[in-house]
């Protein structure tokens, strides 16, 4: 039985092909040749990296689309800020006529004739700053946190909440702040800030860089924004110069010493002949209108009349 199984092994092996030695193998050719067919696994090929690599991305994108939401946003806010800052508006009144308005903080601000007011779009933080040439009447919003600034050439008034009159128009030697309700800090350059109640009236002299502060009847200066005219003692040098500016007329006086006079009255709703024909009737003058002349481009100039001592 032995025998015949060793016969079967024997036959199976020579029919399996040439026998061999071990010695004949070439085992370092076989080596290569078997790792020339074997593509080497790197580190971030692996199963584990792979799946963590895919998790981030799932988890980073939406933060990254977030981050880039809002960093748009913020510079959008930012460069929004800046044009805001950027833009101011101009508000002018010609001769003749007076204008009221609203600023972006809900002041109301009344400009008289020949005035400009320049002020931004939008008030930032800390500060509410206005510039005005010429006379304006303000009624301004209460807010401590955000001042309210009217800055002339020559002054500054600081109020958070309250009523007042600026003067300065650039011709004249006089800038003059008074006060209705409130009060205010007025600068003048780097002296320290004087504090005014109502009532008061500042006139700061420009050519001798003095001021002085005296009681008033106050509503007299800003009674224009009514409608009104009030002089109350007040020389005729300045009634003139009032109407002037009200109808848009000038007035020329003959003789200087008739500017001294001084003259009490309330004109409301009258005409410009009227008032002419009241002042000639209570003050020493009389008058007469000039020819109205052309200038080179073929426009009226400014209604020009002549006063003279009665």
């Amino acid at each position: 039985m032995r025998k015949k199984k060793h016969q079967q092994l024997q036959n199976i092996w020579e029919v399996a092909g040439t026998t061999f030695t071990p010695d004949e193998i070439d085992l370092e050719k076989a080596y290569r040749r078997v790792m020339s067919h074997v593509k080497p696994r790197r580190w971030y090929q692996s199963p584990v990296f792979i799946y963590w690599q895919r998790a981030a991305a799932v988890l980073l994108l939406p933060f990254m689309l977030g981050f880039t939401y809002f960093w748009i946003n913020s510079r959008q806010k930012e460069m929004e800020a800046v044009n805001r800052q950027a833009v101011f508006l101009e508000v002018a009144t010609p001769y003749g006529t007076h204008t009221r308005m609203n600023l972006p903080d809900g002041s109301a601000v009344w400009l008289n004739a020949g005035s400009l007011l320049k002020y931004p779009a939008v008030f930032t933080a800390g500060e509410r700053t206005v510039y005005l040439s010429g006379e304006a009447y303000f009624e301004v919003e209460s807010d401590e946190g955000n001042p309210f600034i009217v800055e002339t050439k020559k002054l500054s008034v600081q109020a958070t909440g309250t009523a007042f009159h600026v003067e300065a128009y650039p011709e004249d030697s006089l800038v003059c702040v008074t006060m209705a309700q409130g009060k205010v800090a007025v600068s003048i350059g780097k002296t320290p800030a004087l504090t005014m109640k109502p009532g008061e009236r500042m006139e700061y002299n420009q050519e001798k860089d003095r001021y002085k502060i005296r009681k008033t009847d106050a509503y007299k200066w800003y009674a224009w924004k009514d409608g009104v005219m009030v002089f109350r003692d007040d020389p005729l040098e300045y009634v003139f110069k009032e109407i002037g500016q009200t109808f848009n007329i000038e007035i020329e006086v003959k003789d200087k010493s008739i500017g001294k006079h001084l003259y009490r009255a309330t004109f409301e709703e009258e005409s410009l002949d009227e008032i002419l024909r009241l002042l000639g009737m209570t003050a020493p003058i009389r008058y007469k209108y000039s020819d109205r002349k052309k200038d080179i481009d073929g426009y009226y100039l400014k209604q020009r009349i002549e006063v003279y001592r009665y």
